[in-house]
C-alpha cells in the first residue's frame, strides 16, 4: 500500500492535536470504543432490515506479514514488533449500507463528503441523517488510541447495480513523541498523520478497490471479505497491547470483576452498560434492533446481566411498548413528563422507574451479582442507604450517561441498603418544535445539545434566545419520581412505625459511642463528563469529634455554574432510607427529631473567613447563609441553605457543624440538595 504522509499546512490539525479532541478521562478506553463504534455502525443500517449485526473481538497476526503491505513504516514496524504474535481488535457491522459516498475528495458534489470521506480522510463532519448519533465527527478519535494509531478500513457497498469493495489506512500518532513511527516530509516538520492506500498518482492516495489487493490485507488479519449480497464495514485497530488496554480501562479496585480479566469479557459488559435498550430487543421503536456479538458469541436478552435486563423492560416502558414479564414488571412506574411553551404540544417522553430488592437483582444466592453500581462503572457510593440511578437515551438507543445526583435526581432520595430505584427517561423524539427553524423536533434539539463525548444533554439557544429546555424536563423527571418514589418511601416507613419503635423504644442512651458513622451525600451538577474540571460537590472531612452528647463533622462544599444554591439538611439512616426530621416528628416516631444542628463555625468561603452562626443567631441577609431548615412540629434546626454569590461562577466553602445527639445507636446522615439556575 502506497503511503501519503500529511504535510504541514496552514491551520491544519496535528496527530497531537487530534488525539486530545475526545480526550474524555472520566471513561474507560474501551467504554469509549463500545459508545463511539457501535453509533457509526447503527447509523448506517439499512432501513427494514430488522436488525444490525455488530460483532467486536480481537485476532492475532504476525507483524512482519503487515509490515511487508506497509510503504514507508514497514521497517519500523519489523524492528518494533518482533513478536511471534501480536493483536488486533476489530469492529464489524452487516445489514448496513457501508461506508458511501465518493472515493476523493474531488468528487465531492454540495458539500457530501459520504461517510467513506468523513471517516478516513476528514474531521469534524458529522453525520447528517436525521436521528443519527454522531453530531460532531470527532468520535473516530477513540480509534486512534487503542494500539499505535493505525487503523485500517474495510468496506463493501451496494454501487451501480453491482457491489465495490473498498480498504484504506489512517495512522494518527502524537508527532512530538522520540519514538514517533511516520517520517517527516523532507525538512517539514513532522505532522503525525498519514495514510495508505492506491496511488493516486499526484502524491496522495485512493482507497484500494482491486479485490485481490484487499484479500491479501484481510488475510494477514484473519479477516473474511464479504461476499453474495452482503455490505457491511469491518474497522481493525493493529498492535494492541491486550494487558495494557485491560490496565487503561479497568479503575482502582475493580480488578476482582469477572469481566476485567479480559478484554472479551469486558466489551460484553461494555456493551451492554451503553446499548442495553437496544440489544436484542425487538420491541425497539425506531427500526432496526441491535444483534451485538463478542467474538461472534451473540449477546440475548436471556444471557444478558440482570440489571441490564431491568433498563430494557424500563425502556421498552417508557417507550410505550411491552416489557417482558418478570419478578418485577408489576413495578415499574411509567410517569409522562409535561413540557410547557417552545412545543406544539406538552409531551414530551416518559420517565420509567422501579424499586428493586437485592433477590429481584440476583445480587443473593446462588448468583451472588454484583450491585448495579459495579455494573454501571459508579463509583461514588452512599454510606447511608444507596442513591438512586436514572439514565437517559434518545433514538439511537445509546445511554447518554447515568447520573446519582444533580438536576435529574435533585428531589429523590436514596433507598434503603437492601433497595435500588433504577430509571431511564426516554424522550418523546418526534415532539414538534413551534419554531422549527433552528430544530424541527425534540430529537433535534437533544442531539444538538450532545457535546462531542455524548456524555450529556445541555441546552442550546433557539434563534437569538437560551432555551432552557433540558433543565425543565430533568426537573420534571426528578419531581415525577420523588412524587411517587418518597411517598411510597414514607408509607414504608409508617408501615414499619411499630417496628422501628421498639428499635428505638430504648430511651435511654446505650452504653456505646454515637451511634454509626456519620454520612454525607456527594452530588455532581448533573455533568457525567467534564474533563477533569471539579464538579459540584459535597463532602463530610473524615475528623469526627464526639463529645458529651455532641457530634462536631467537617464538611467540604464545591458549587459550580449553573448549581447556584445547595440545602444541607440532617437525617436518620434507617433500613428503609432516609427519614427527614419533618417526617419524624409528623408521621414515624411524632416526637422531636434526635439530631439538632447547634453550631455551625470556622467557615471559609473561597479563603476567606466567615460569620459564625452559634445558637439561633442568624447571621445577616448577605451572608453565606440565606436561610434555615425547622421541623414545622417542634421548630428543631434540621438544615441550612448555602447560595452561590450571583457574580461568581464557583464557590468553595468549608467549616464545621456541630449537631446535638439526643438518642445515641441512630444513624446520622447529611445530604445535600442542589439547585441549579
Amino acid at each position: 500500500m502506497k503511503i501519503e504522509i500529511a504535510k504541514h499546512e496552514r491551520m491544519s490539525e496535528s496527530g497531537s492535536s487530534l488525539l486530545r479532541l475526545i480526550q474524555n478521562e472520566n471513561m474507560p478506553l474501551l467504554d469509549l470504543l463500545i459508545r463511539e463504534a457501535v453509533q457509526n455502525s447503527l447509523d448506517a443500517g439499512k432501513p427494514g432490515v430488522g436488525h444490525v449485526n455488530i460483532n467486536i473481538g480481537v485476532n492475532h497476526f504476525k507483524a512482519e506479514d503487515l509490515a511487508g503491505e506497509m510503504e514507508g513504516i514497514g521497517e519500523t514496524l519489523k524492528q518494533r514488533f518482533k513478536e511471534s504474535r501480536n493483536y488486533c481488535l476489530y469492529v464489524e457491522d452487516s445489514n448496513t449500507s457501508g461506508l458511501t459516498g465518493p472515493l476523493s475528495v474531488k468528487e465531492v458534489k454540495d458539500n457530501d463528503f459520504g461517510n467513506f470521506q468523513k471517516l478516513v480522510y476528514e474531521i469534524s463532519k458529522p453525520q447528517r441523517q436525521e436521528g443519527a448519533g454522531g453530531s460532531w465527527g470527532l468520535g473516530k478519535t477513540i480509534y486512534f488510541r487503542l494500539g499505535i494509531g493505525l487503523v485500517f478500513y474495510y468496506t463493501r457497498i451496494e454501487k451501480d447495480g453491482g457491489y465495490e469493495h473498498r480498504l484504506a489506512a489512517t495512522m494518527v500518532e502524537n508527532e512530538e513523541k522520540e519514538n514517533s513511527i511516520i517520517p517527516a516530509v523532507g525538512d517539514l516538520p513532522k505532522r503525525g498523520i498519514a495514510w495508505w492506500g492506491a496511488d493516486a498518482g499526484d502524491g496522495t492516495t485512493l482507497p484500494l478497490t482491486n479485490e485481490e489487493e484487499i484479500k491479501r490485507i484481510l488475510d494477514i488479519f484473519g479477516t473474511d471479505m464479504f461476499s453474495a449480497n452482503q455490505t457491511g464495514t469491518k474497522i481493525i485497530i493493529p498492535f494492541i497491547d491486550k494487558q495494557e488496554l485491560l490496565q487503561k480501562t479497568v479503575m482502582e479496585g475493580d480488578g476482582e470483576n469477572w469481566w476485567n480479566e479480559s478484554i472479551e469479557e469486558y466489551l460484553k459488559i461494555a456493551f451492554q452498560r451503553w446499548y442495553a435498550p437496544r440489544i436484542d430487543n425487538k420491541f425497539y421503536k425506531y427500526g432496526n434492533y441491535l444483534r451485538a456479538s463478542i467474538a461472534g458469541k451473540q449477546i440475548v436478552y436471556e444471557n444478558m446481566e440482570t440489571v441490564f435486563k431491568v433498563i430494557q423492560d424500563l425502556y421498552n416502558k417508557a417507550a410505550g411498548k411491552k416489557a417482558r414479564p418478570s419478578s418485577y414488571s408489576k413495578k415499574i412506574n411509567v410517569e409522562e413528563i409535561p413540557i410547557r411553551k417552545d412545543f406544539i404540544s406538552t409531551d414530551a417522553g416518559n420517565v420509567a422507574f422501579v424499586k428493586l430488592k437485592m433477590e429481584d437483582l440476583q445480587m443473593q444466592p446462588p448468583y451472588n451479582n454484583p450491585n448495579p453500581y459495579t455494573f454501571l462503572n459508579i463509583h461514588d457510593r452512599a454510606e447511608a442507604g444507596n442513591y438512586p440511578i436514572i439514565c437517559y437515551t434518545r433514538k439511537p438507543g445509546m445511554i447518554v450517561n447515568y447520573e446519582i445526583s444533580g438536576s435529574w435526581l435533585i428531589n429523590v432520595d436514596n433507598t434503603g441498603g437492601s433497595e435500588f430505584l433504577l430509571a431511564i427517561y426516554v424522550p418523546n423524539s418526534e415532539l414538534k418544535l413551534k419554531d422549527p427553524s433552528e430544530v424541527a423536533d425534540l430529537e433535534g434539539y437533544l442531539r444538538k445539545g450532545e457535546k462531542a463525548d455524548h456524555t450529556a444533554w445541555y441546552d442550546i439557544n433557539l434563534g437569538e434566545r437560551p432555551s432552557n429546555i433540558v433543565n425543565r424536563i430533568s426537573k420534571g423527571v426528578s419531581k415525577k419520581i420523588a412524587d411517587v418514589a418518597n411517598e411510597n418511601l414514607n408509607k414504608e416507613i409508617i408501615n414499619k412505625k411499630s417496628r422501628l419503635g421498639t428499635l428505638l423504644g430504648r430511651q435511654l442512651m446505650p452504653p456505646t459511642n454515637f451511634g454509626k458513622k456519620a454520612t454525607g451525600r456527594g452530588g455532581s451538577g448533573g455533568n457525567g463528563g467534564g474533563g477533569g474540571r471539579k464538579k459540584t460537590s459535597f463532602a463530610l472531612l473524615p475528623d469526627v469529634i464526639y463529645e458529651d452528647g455532641y457530634v462536631t463533622l467537617g464538611f467540604e462544599l464545591f458549587m459550580r455554574r449553573p448549581v447556584k444554591e445547595c440545602r444541607i439538611e440532617l437525617n436518620v439512616s434507617s433500613e428503609t432510607g432516609l427519614i427527614k426530621g419533618k417526617n419524624w416528628e409528623q408521621d414515624v416516631i411524632q416526637k422531636k427529631f434526635p439530631f439538632e444542628i447547634s453550631e455551625i463555625r470556622n467557615i471559609i468561603v473561597n479563603g476567606e473567613k466567615e460569620t459564625v452562626f452559634v445558637e439561633d443567631e442568624i447571621p445577616e441577609i448577605d451572608s453565606f447563609i440565606t436561610g434555615m431548615i425547622r421541623t414545622p412540629e417542634f421548630n428543631t434546626l434540621v438544615g441550612f441553605e448555602i447560595k452561590r454569590e450571583t457574580n461568581e461562577d464557583i464557590m468553595n466553602v468549608t467549616g464545621e457543624i456541630r449537631i446535638e445527639n439526643r438518642e445515641e445507636g441512630l444513624e446520622l446522615a447529611v445530604t445535600p440538595h442542589f439547585t441549579e439556575e
